[in-house]
């Protein structure tokens, strides 16, 4: 049986504190919402093949520890039995009636002896949330996330299904639409980090306690050879003052790591500041390999804009490999509800056949639902666990599509912050794709998730009238382009390397594609930023700023090559006049 290990921030019931123990008096509940049944340890480790029996039901909790009960098979509920092997059985006879509108019980299982749960995951210490203090080997990221069944490589699996109905919502008609006619905007807050204290500390300063996560103190390091070339895949953790391990990630196709200090607010630490620049005496070596899954919401608010989404990927997804200078490219894909739906989520995995995941997107349609949020963490959880990530590929990529947040209940919280650190330990950047429909609570989540993942951020806009009205993020300035213009540049961004044996790039990248270091309004209003003629930004193909020249545009080829930068290309940024101008450097 698996278990999976979720971070604990003082998780309770919805309801107040539940003894499974206690002798009460049985009363029943009018349910008229469906009831989430989450399982786990006292560890707080969620608990598959759990049974939960309800009078004549008996149902299994699947991957993320939970069942889903209907309303119907609530009716007349006086108790309920828990039970898995290796646990004494739990039975619950206490329910309240403001279980009605809070619909997650948690239920606790003892283990039968102690040595049940001496043994921990790889890499995990208990209910601290915390990495281990032994630096695993790169394999050892993906053997957590390793699924235990035998699956075709292009098979479609449907993940976490439960035999529940769902709210239904009218299915957008399938009528022929064509690529190109979305439109949207990057927000990329690594390339306007200096907006984001803003951010955090003024508009948006209110979501951080609501979504528990608040990346402020980051470190980024560099890794590269001897001779200069980035190191890809190459894990790096933050730590405390006692060694233990606070944050882990893995380096970019530019050798570069995002590391968080003090991630999520309920566990506060002090950080060990790293080395800014690791430098390994081993030769270049990278693959040629690049995983991208699309993350899709599949409920029935989706319905606006689906088809045209459908339209986009598969027109990225083709021209994704000429894009890249003929890299292997292999896509997969997942679609997701709610609890309450016909199928929570389902999943084609990453494969070399394009055309078969091109046919999986095709087939969806958007139902269910019903209420605004939506299951993101456990899409991301089968993403993460169950696409076949390969762990040498120079870049792995989620896409996550959606116009709603998840659920702010503790469990789901818990979820989903593990799957955010999951997906920063496993290298795989996350990139939201905001349709209509988000608040701003949604987008300072999904922005903290990009940040927290090395990814970036797009936002569909108006311009394209399809669609309801769509957010405008908090920032400066933003750019509108074709959506799909927009996912194949990121893709890539995101796996640009130079070539081992010439130092050159092996993709050509439009300069014009490159993201300023700073937006107009900046430059005016902070009079601590130098610009004007004469002064120079050198960022890296992501738009990163790297740093700052001042004098002859001529003299600063010298200048970066001293840096000790790794091999790769980067763009020297001049801001003259009111115009941006670019310059390609190849290192």
């Amino acid at each position: 049986m698996r278990m999976k290990r979720i971070f604990s921030i003082g998780i309770v019931a919805l309801f107040g504190a539940l003894s499974v123990n206690a002798c009460v008096k049985k009363a029943s509940v009018e349910f008229t919402r469906p009831l989430t049944v989450l399982v786990m340890d006292t560890t707080q480790a969620l608990l598959d093949g759990a049974k939960v029996t309800v009078g004549k039901t008996v149902l299994t909790t699947s991957f993320d520890g939970r069942v889903v009960l209907k309303p119907e098979q609530l009716k007349g509920l006086t108790a309920l039995m828990v039970e898995r092997e290796g646990f004494k059985s739990a039975k619950v006879q206490e329910f309240k009636s403001s279980m009605v509108n809070d619909s997650t019980l948690i239920v606790r299982l003892v283990p039968v002896a102690e040595k049940a749960h001496s043994s921990r995951p790889t890499g995990r210490k208990g209910m601290d949330g915390l990495y281990n203090t032994t630096a695993a080997p790169r394999s050892a990221l993906y053997e957590k996330a390793a699924v235990e069944c035998a699956v075709a490589e292009d098979m479609h699996v449907d993940v976490f299904e439960t035999e529940i109905g769902h709210t239904s919502a009218p299915g957008f008609a399938n009528n022929s639409v064509s690529a190109g006619k979305l439109t949207a905007g990057e927000v990329n807050d690594f390339t306007k980090w200096s907006l984001w204290p803003g951010i955090l500390d003024g508009s948006h300063a209110k979501f951080i306690k609501t979504w528990g996560i608040e990346p402020r103190q980051r470190y980024t390091v560099q890794v590269m050879t001897k001779d200069g070339y980035p190191v890809v895949n190459y894990p790096v953790s933050l730590t405390d003052g006692y060694g233990n391990t606070l944050f882990q990630a893995v380096t970019d196709n530019t050798g570069k790591a995002e590391l968080w200090g003090n991630l999520l607010i309920a566990k506060q630490s002090q950080v060990r500041v790293p080395e800014k620049t690791i430098i390994l005496d081993e030769p270049c070596d990278h693959s040629d390999d690049v995983d991208v899954m699309f993350v899709f919401d599949a409920t029935g608010s989706m319905g606006d804009e689906l088809r045209y989404l459908q339209a986009e990927m598969k027109d990225v997804i083709a021209r994704a490999s000429n894009a890249t200078g003929g890299l292997n490219i292999r896509t997969g894909a997942v679609v997701y509800r709610d609890h309450y739906d016909d199928y929570l989520t389902r999943i084609s995995r990453l494969t070399s056949d394009i055309a078969t995941t091109q046919a999986f997107i095709d087939k969806q349609e958007a139902q269910g639902g019903g209420d605004y949020e939506e299951a993101v963490p456990e899409a991301l959880m089968a993403a993460l666990n169950s696409a076949g990530w390969n762990e040498s590929a120079r870049a792995r990529i989620a896409f996550l599509i959606l116009d709603a947040p998840c659920h702010e209940d503790s469990a789901t919280l818990a979820l989903l912050h593990e799957q955010i650190l999951n997906a920063a330990a496993l290298g795989v950047r996350i990139v939201p794709v905001v349709c209509s429909g988000l608040g701003e609570s949604g987008e300072y989540l999904l922005r903290a998730m990009a940040l927290a993942t090395n990814g970036t951020s797009f936002f569909l806009t108006d311009d394209s009238g399809i669609g309801h009205t769509h957010l405008k993020p908090t920032t400066d300035s933003l750019k509108v382009e074709h959506l799909n213009d927009m996912l194949v540049r990121t893709i890539v961004e995101f796996s640009t390397m130079p070539a081992c044996e010439s130092g050159q790039a092996n993709a050509e990248v439009d300069e014009q594609f490159i993201p300023n270091p700073f937006s107009p309004q900046e430059l005016e209003k902070d009079p601590t930023i130098p610009h004007g003629e004469g002064i120079h930004y050198l960022v890296d193909i992501s738009g990163k700023l790297i740093t700052i020249f001042e004098g002859d545009i001529d003299s600063c080829q010298s200048q970066i090559i001293r840096l000790g930068l790794p091999i790769g290309v980067y763009f020297i940024k001049t801001y003259v006049d009111g115009q941006w101008y670019t310059k390609k450097v190849l290192l």
